[in-house]
């Protein structure tokens, strides 16, 4: 990792937690998220070769920014409707100015609903719950190790391709490497919060530790799918990075390729639970 990227990330890092410590940190959170759809959906319609016409951003711009807004409130009356809108304005505004390439057009609306709105909607909800501090505390930090654990591994034991065709780089060992290490991290950080404060992150009870290395197991997996599959749509567009707006990172979905996964999968488990 190059020492821009380590000092971006670290930006990123401070960002990230006063959107989880800070007491406003829900609506700070619901910012970050409107600005990250801003620049993401940007580099989705260039990955995708797909015009990017002022008034179809400029719609799904202003929906998403209310559509995070609505999600802090717990609106979902409101919530609902404007996915509604959000896809229907969309498609009205594809077909007044083309017909040739509409079908692609209109299915990139679906994939910015289910692969951005979404996924970013759920580290807004899931800040603005009880225990949501700890939610995106556990996910920023099985993001990160997973990622540093995969990459030092790698280099070190790697020897089996894990997706030569999709990211040679990538090897079998350096992915267990990057679920140990995330492993290690989270539990460290829960036994070090215990002996402070009693509390281990949101989690009661004798089975704890179990419980958090399975969902830190599953969700690092998780995390290296969504790595791959932003990866796959990366190769098959013939190039390196999504975008070139966070310095050593790329773009934001390369920044955010694991998030995007993490987030609805935490989700998920916040509404089991």
């Amino acid at each position: 990792m190059s020492l821009r990227r380590e000092i971006t990330g670290l930006a990123a890092l401070i960002i990230f937690a006063v959107c989880i410590f800070w007491r406003h940190g829900d609506w700070l959170s619901a910012v970050v998220a409107a600005a990250a759809f801003f620049f993401a959906q940007a580099e989705i319609y260039g990955l995708l070769s797909m015009p990017r016409r002022r008034p179809l951003l400029i719609w799904q711009n202003v929906l998403a920014a209310l559509f995070f807004v609505f999600t802090v409130l717990h609106n979902l009356t409101a919530i609902i409707g404007i996915l509604f809108l959000f896809f229907w304005g969309s498609c009205l505004i594809s077909m007044r100015h083309t017909v040739k390439g509409s079908r692609y057009e209109i299915a990139i609306h679906g994939l910015l609903l289910i692969y951005l709105l979404l996924p970013l909607a759920s580290f807004v909800y899931l800040r603005s719950i009880p225990n949501g501090p700890y939610y995106l505390f556990f996910m920023l930090a099985v993001a990160c190790f997973t990622d540093i654990g995969a990459y030092y591994g790698g280099r070190l034991f790697g020897r089996h391709k894990l997706a030569p065709v999709i990211s040679p780089n990538k090897t079998w060992e350096g992915a267990v490497c990057g679920v140990l290490l995330t492993v290690a991290a989270v539990c460290l950080a829960a036994v070090c919060q215990h002996a402070w404060s009693g509390g281990t992150l949101w989690l009661p009870g004798p089975d704890r530790y179990l419980h958090l290395i399975l969902l830190t197991i599953l969700l690092s997996a998780v995390g290296q799918i969504g790595d791959l599959c932003e990866s796959s749509m990366k190769r098959d567009a013939g190039i390196k990075d999504s975008g070139s707006t966070i310095t050593g990172h790329g773009g934001f979905l390369d920044m955010m390729d694991a998030m995007l996964f993490i987030g609805p999968a935490m989700f998920v488990y916040s509404m089991l639970g």
